[in-house]
């Protein structure tokens, strides 16, 4: 199964590799973007849109870090919560079936 999946991920792989050599090459025209009173250098239509594409993916990439530092950290401190309560369930078990119960 897991042979199977590592075929559709590079059959993927590349169909976007060409749906992106394809746009590439028909959208060759320079512009300059332009904002406010800004404006940019003369750069390719693809080249612009492979550069949205990245900052797009480092900024979930960022984001996706955070969250997940997040969750680890809540994570851990309630593992340490319910292992504070287990040793104090376990002590609590200990004392009501101490040697005093054993003598009788």
């Amino acid at each position: 199964m897991a042979y199977i999946g590592k075929i559709l991920f590079v059959v993927l792989a590349l169909v976007l590799f060409i749906v992106a050599l394809l746009a590439a090459a028909d959208n060759s025209d320079p512009v300059a973007l332009q904002f406010l009173s800004w404006q940019s250098s003369v750069w390719p239509i693809s080249w612009w849109m492979l550069l949205a594409f990245v900052v797009g993916v480092l900024f979930g990439l960022m984001l996706n870090f955070y969250r997940n530092t997040r969750l680890r950290l809540d994570a851990r401190q309630a593992n340490k919560v319910a292992d504070n309560r287990t040793r104090q369930l376990d002590q609590a078990r200990a004392d009501i079936t101490g040697p005093d119960r054993d003598a009788g």
